[in-house]
């Protein structure tokens, strides 16, 4: 049945949500860039502060990079409940000055609009509501925002992994997706380093002379990029180059990286030792190749507790007459770390995007504000509560 108090109380609140959203989308974000991620993190703990949570702002390992801000809520239910959005962007400072926040024919953009700043948002105004509702039927509810996530939560991620198993649920609010979708697994996402050191020479007068690393290197690629499975739903995909810095010179050194993406842990080792294998045997006699594999994110693979999840997600989101796809997602989250840890995760909780994420396109759709903002708090009131 359709809580219309709450909904009211979502509608009343859009103009104020707009208007937060856009002053916290007109700073600069981008990772690392401490000077606007604290500006942020400030407002966010404000925010929070004035709502009666305890609120912790944690300074990344290097202060100059930023803060993270942990919020949490007590009450006298029996539920516990995590929620994460990060603060981070993608994008570099001087980016909101080019193209800050507007709102046109229903579509809201600027930089990190979407991703993920609409989400941090919104949890801070389904916990709004939930306070004019005078709402204590949980245990704790506890939101992390953190700094780093669009570089693979190099710091944040210890915190995540500690916090997440201490709660019943953890919703990752990063955006809703295409088609007002949430996401039921994602990905897990490496990077191979691939290095190939020759021996440079004149490629005029001396070729002979020289190993070149970019023939070498290029073997190397056509040979590893044969490790992804489709089967598995493991993809393995070189995006840069690096060789050479004069025409008439045989390069002695290429380096070049993989995005490797997987849906079971243990193919990350069968890819790595497949590459290393691969590595013995060159084409180019006389260099030396060298594998690397980077590992950062591991998978959010399928599992019952978050099918759990989407099913109550669905059925409130049915109080509206609105219907939530499901999806996965090769791209890795916040929810990789929880679900890695043992956490019961959902992720795709917040607005809804249009554009694609990353890119001058990203917007989000406007009138998923409300729909999403009450669909978050009632899974904060639910999960509160505690499911049977």
């Amino acid at each position: 049945m359709q809580d219309e108090r709450l909904l009211r109380s979502c509608q009343a609140a859009e103009a104020d949500y707009i208007n937060m959203w856009e002053r916290l989308v007109n700073i600069d974000t981008g990772s690392r860039y401490g000077v606007g991620i604290n500006k942020v993190a400030a407002i966010v703990a404000e925010e929070f502060r004035k709502l009666g949570a305890r609120v912790q702002v944690i300074p990344t390992a290097n202060p100059e990079e930023g803060s993270h801000v942990l919020v949490t809520f007590t009450g006298k239910g029996k539920g516990k409940v995590f929620a994460m959005a990060h603060m981070d962007t993608v994008f570099p400072e001087g980016t909101v000055k080019e193209r800050p926040f507007t709102i046109k024919d229903g579509w809201v953009r600027g930089p990190g609009v979407s991703d993920c700043k609409g989400s941090v948002n919104l949890i801070l105004f389904a916990m709004k509501q939930l306070k004019k509702l005078n709402y204590t039927d949980f245990a704790q509810y506890t939101f992390l925002f953190n700094c780093d996530e669009e570089i693979g939560s190099p710091n944040s991620h210890l915190l995540i992994q500690k916090l997440a198993p201490q709660h019943d649920y953890t919703l990752c609010c990063e955006p809703g997706q295409v088609g007002d979708g949430v996401v039921k697994y994602r990905k897990g996402s490496s990077n191979i380093i691939l290095e190939v050191q020759g021996v440079a020479s004149h490629a005029g007068s001396n070729p002979e002379a020289g190993r070149n690393a970019i023939m070498e290197i290029i073997h190397q690629i056509q040979e590893m990029s044969r490790l992804g499975d489709p089967a598995k739903q493991t993809t393995v995909n070189f995006t840069t180059i690096k060789a050479g810095d004069r025409t008439n010179v045989i390069p002695d050194y290429a380096i070049a990286k993989a995005d490797m993406r997987v849906m079971f842990p243990e193919e990350i080792d069968r890819v790595e030792k497949a590459a290393q294998e691969i590595a013995l045997h060159h084409v180019i006699a006389d260099t030396t190749v060298k594998v690397t594999v980077e590992r950062s994110n591991p998978p959010f693979a399928e599992n019952p507790g978050t099918d759990k999840l989407i099913k109550v997600a669905q059925e409130l989101y049915g109080e509206l007459d609105k219907k939530l796809v499901v999806i996965g997602a090769g791209g890795a989250s916040d929810a990789n770390w929880a679900a890695s840890a043992g956490a019961i995760a959902i992720d795709g909780m917040g607005p809804v995007k249009g554009g694609k994420n990353h890119t001058p396109q990203e917007c989000t759709k406007l009138d998923s504000v409300v729909p999403r903002m009450y669909l978050l708090a009632r899974m904060l009131m639910v999960l509160g509560h505690g499911l049977e």
